[in-house]
């Protein structure tokens, strides 16, 4: 489900969700969202050392997410990523979002970059799905959404370390 609009997941769960009340539920979940999420959320250890080898060895770098664009740059800012990412882009940021191509296409057009020398990486099947989608390099970490093999990856990593590895030598 991650990738997915708000109003989509709650429509996994009950099918037969009017739309006033996909509204009123996307209202309330980005309320608590905002109160709690946001202010909780930190970064896996690992995280700030593989974004700065990328940054010394000349890669681009976007972050892509089905969250909305505020939601994205608020959390880099308190992250304290905003110098190690060039570009960011939300579900809102785009007409179609994950899995479709729309995402990733519009983070490759921004940093200038063809698809063929793009990886996206990821930890769920709609990050996987959009990344062959846009014709690029899809490579899933196996932490957080997804820990089993998405087929669509190119290749799978367990660690930073092998993250690192894996893209500083393509």
């Amino acid at each position: 489900m991650t990738g997915l609009p708000l109003e989509d997941i709650f429509r996994l769960a009950w099918p037969e969700l009017s739309d006033a009340d996909a509204i009123t539920y996307r209202t309330e979940y980005r309320t608590i969202y905002d109160e709690v999420a946001i202010p909780a959320t930190r970064l896996y250890r690992g995280a700030i050392t593989t974004l700065r080898a990328f940054r010394r060895a000349g890669l681009r770098q976007a972050t892509v997410t089905g969250k909305r664009a505020e939601d994205c740059e608020r959390i880099l800012r308190g992250l304290g990523l905003t110098r190690e990412i060039d570009t960011y882009l939300g579900g809102d940021s785009v007409a179609r979002p994950k899995p479709a191509p729309d995402l990733a296409r519009a983070a490759m057009a921004r940093l200038g970059v063809r698809a063929e020398a793009t990886a996206v990486i990821g930890d769920s099947r709609a990050d996987m799905r959009m990344a062959r989608s846009a014709g690029a390099f899809a490579v899933q970490v196996r932490w957080g959404v997804e820990s089993d093999r998405v087929p669509e990856a190119d290749v799978v990593v367990s660690s930073w370390p092998e993250l690192r590895e894996r893209i500083l030598r393509a």
